[in-house]
């Protein structure tokens, strides 16, 4: 967002005079009448502004809190649909005096026009050019909009009107200033002269700005500020001879607030971004990037939305002559690195669904070099390149996908290409007690820039299904086919260029319900217990002549107990003679329908040992059963959430594998996280790497003003911390400051980290920010690394 200060559309009161109705002989006796009980008194609080104790508890957010107040408009509730020209003006004075062509209204003279409400000590009415003086403690209300002031001069025939002496309001913005002279002028846009604008509460100034001239056009949401200087506690830190302020969340045109922090990989890091809006439909965002040990990256992005076309995002960044990394290439390698990403989503007529994802950078080290405030970027190992097309049709989806990954390390090598992939599946509607046909051809082009097979592959399966659905259950039989053809090119490890296999493959799904009311901690519950049975049958076809693609084996949880297939991709057709078995139980709260907790276990039976693998080496498995796996999901309160995953061994008596994690936010505004990984390695899956990691992280306030916030990865196996952070933050009324540390480890490897290399290198990088309420602030990374690093991380916004 540019420089920003959130104004509303509001104008403010425009000329209704209250001498109107005595000023006009003709004027109509119920549109003028005068009523007591039409009249506002002045509020009890000072431009609106409520101290905590009188708040309503039900508005005591964390802004209310650290401001110890809030503002409270008395019109918030009122109807601006109807135009003030058709509304009846209704006065009250103590006293009226005619002298020829004046009229003198004194002693508490109120006026109200629909939502607009005004007031003032005395008026004098001129009927011959139906202007007006009000004259001591004016007050111009309306909704989200306060005005005070000594005097005034309205003019009813033009609109124009001038306030002396003012202060102003803006209610839902919380923001209020002051102004030698405020005008109103003919085309209905606002003038301040000598004014001063600030997001603090009524006394305090812990920043204001100050200008010569604002011209606000509520219409436009938009202020101009002439010779405008920030103070910051009486010092100035910001000077523009001119700046245009966005009133409102449209899209404008101007300099955003900077980002800056310092980081061991190229030290000192200042970014200056100049948003510009081109059009409503697409605009610009170009940030310079200053990198104290590697020199300017021009980093900019173009976003553009179509109906027909959809919404794309074309970025990219570019640094000539990156001076840190032009010392690890060689003498012909080029140290000028660059980045382009382009993405979009569309969709056209609710029928053709499209996408794009395509990243590219100059080399394997750039995410790591120069994406240093994000944490994603370090632990990425590709980059994604993909497009596809969907039609979604009534009975038909089908899709055309051409996808590759850039790896972005060296030791890992690129993986096939598809080039291009084309599915079409058949939509079945899931009716109970209807025959489903189940229908899948996928067409495969692999290609790859290395010496490996090549080539395409055919997939089909066709079959059969019959839902059965009641209340207390479900059975649903499935019976079909499948077949996988390849033509291969550069195929020296097969013995033959077009091989194939296929096999049948039939299944029973069944399951009951059984439930009943009880009560826990003084609360109704539903209790449920879920029982399901699941029999998979498929037959064994040797394809230790066929190469793999994309199939990779599915990891082990309790949802791979009712899945059809072992396997990711459709490279191998596993055999299958097994039952599964599950338990599942909830708790249900009656009065809520929340789901408090679902827990569920099981375990498949093998009739048969499972021949079929990835590996073209890789021998049977021959164990009778699968471990045992179980699930807990737990949200017993609103604030408290709970997930945990288990893998055991029976017959090694070993975890292999588990998952826990759990958070809590309390109403104070608090974050804890906590959550442990494990993964024991496992001579059936070679690239399985060993995990033994606990995390937390937290943002605790210690008051109402100061906050701290943490995380941390820490390796059990290793003894070490793999990533921690650290961060302190200072949350006023008027401003925010935050302070963060970040440490990690560079590993250029996707495989297990050897902490003990001397040559893993350990970076850190600092990021400050420091925040205007209203008006935005710089250092914005720090927001990406704690939604990123704390889950459940919110920025708030003011």
């Amino acid at each position: 967002m540019a420089l920003g200060l959130g104004l509303s559309h509001a104008a403010p009161a425009q000329d209704n005079n209250m001498g109107d109705c005595a000023a006009n002989e003709n004027a109509n006796s119920e549109r003028c009448s005068v009523t007591a009980e039409s009249t506002t008194e002045t509020p009890p609080f000072a431009l609106d502004w409520v101290p905590l104790e009188a708040v309503p508890e039900s508005l005591q957010d964390r802004q209310c809190l650290n401001c110890k107040g809030a503002y409270v408009d008395p019109l918030a509730q009122e109807n601006t649909s109807a135009p003030l020209e058709k509304e009846n003006i209704r006065a009250l004075a103590n006293s009226t005096q005619m002298q020829g062509n004046e009229i003198i209204m004194t002693g508490e003279a109120n006026a109200v026009q629909g939502y607009r409400h005004m007031r003032s000590d005395e008026v004098l009415i001129n009927r011959t050019d139906e202007s007006s003086i009000l004259t001591g403690n004016i007050t111009l209300r309306e909704p989200n909009l306060l005005l005070l002031g000594d005097s005034a001069e309205v003019y009813s025939k033009t609109g124009e009107a001038v306030v002396h002496n003012s202060q102003f309001v803006f209610h839902r913005e919380h923001m209020r200033g002051t102004a030698d002279i405020l005008e109103r002028d003919f085309d209905g846009l606002i003038h301040v002269h000598n004014g001063t604008l600030t997001y603090c509460p009524p006394g305090e100034n812990d920043w204001v700005v100050l200008a010569k001239d604002m011209e606000f056009n509520l219409e436009e949401g938009l202020a101009t500020l002439h010779h405008a200087k920030v103070e910051v506690e009486g010092v100035p830190v910001f000077y523009s001879p001119w700046l245009r302020l966005p009133l409102d969340d449209r899209r404008r045109t101007g300099v955003l607030w900077p980002d800056f922090g310092n980081d061991s990989s190229g030290g000192l890091d200042i970014s200056a971004p100049l948003y510009i809006n081109l059009a409503p439909n697409y605009d610009a965002l170009y940030a310079p990037r200053y990198i104290e040990e590697r020199g300017l990256n021009n980093e900019l992005q173009l976003r553009y939305l179509n109906p027909l076309f959809g919404q794309w995002l074309v970025a990219g960044a570019y640094i000539e002559k990156d001076k840190k990394y032009s010392d690890q290439t060689s003498a012909q390698g080029s140290s000028d690195r660059w980045l382009g990403v382009v993405k979009q989503n569309g969709l056209f007529q609710q029928r053709w669904r499209s996408r794009v994802d395509y990243s590219k950078a100059s080399d394997v080290d750039y995410m790591k070099d120069l994406e240093t405030s994000s944490i994603d970027a370090q632990r990425r190992t590709s980059l994604l390149q993909m497009a596809s097309l969907d039609y979604l049709g009534d009975s038909w989806l089908t899709s055309l996908r051409t996808q590759q990954f850039q790896s972005l390390a060296d030791d890992i090598n690129k993986g096939y290409e598809e080039m291009p992939q084309l599915t079409s599946v058949y939509r079945g509607r899931g009716t109970p007690f209807t025959v489903e046909p189940i229908l899948l051809a996928q067409y495969s082009n692999f290609d790859a820039q290395r010496d490996v097979v090549t080539g395409q592959r055919f997939y089909g399966e066709a079959g059969l299904s019959y839902p059965m659905l009641w209340s207390f259950g479900h059975l649903k039989p499935t019976l079909k086919y499948r077949q996988v053809n390849y033509e291969l090119s550069d195929a020296t490890l097969f013995k033959d260029n077009s091989p194939s296999a296929g096999a049948p493959l039939a299944n029973l799904d069944a399951g009951l319900i059984f439930d009943r009311q009880t009560r826990f901690a003084g609360r109704s519950l539903l209790q449920t217990l879920e029982p399901r049975i699941y029999y998979l049958y498929s037959e064994y076809e040797d394809q230790t002549d066929q190469p793999i693609f994309d199939t990779a084996e599915l990891t082990f949880t309790y949802y791979q107990l009712f899945r059809e297939t072992r396997f990711a991709g459709h490279d191998r057709l596993d055999d299958a003679n097994q039952v599964s078995v599950g338990l599942t139980s909830r708790l249900i709260d009656d009065e809520s329908g929340r789901n408090l907790l679902t827990a569920s276990v099981g375990q498949i039976y093998y009739f048969d040992d499972r021949e079929v693998r990835r590996g073209l080496n890789a021998v049977p498995r021959e164990e009778s059963m699968s471990e045992i796996a179980g699930e807990l999901v737990a949200r017993p309160t609103e604030q408290l959430g709970l997930r945990t995953s288990l893998v055991w061994d029976p017959e090694e008596d070993n975890l292999n594998s588990g998952f826990f994690e759990g958070s809590y936010k309390p109403d104070n505004g608090s974050i804890f996280n906590i959550g442990y990984s494990y993964r024991r390695l496992s001579p059936a899956f070679i690239n399985q790497q060993l995990t033994n990691e606990v995390s937390v992280s937290s943002y605790l306030p210690l008051d109402n003003n100061w906050s701290v916030f943490a995380s941390m990865s820490y390796s059990l196996e290793d003894d070490i911390s793999v990533e921690d952070m650290f961060g302190v933050e200072y949350d006023s009324c008027c401003w925010t400051v935050r302070l963060l540390q970040l440490r990690y480890y560079n590993n250029d490897s996707g495989a297990q980290t050897d902490f003990s290399n001397p040559n893993l290198e350990r970076e850190s990088t600092v990021q400050f920010q420091f925040l205007l309420k209203g008006m935005g602030g710089f250092g914005n990374r720090i927001t990406n690394i704690m939604q990123t690093m704390i889950r459940g991380f919110d920025e708030r916004e003011y």
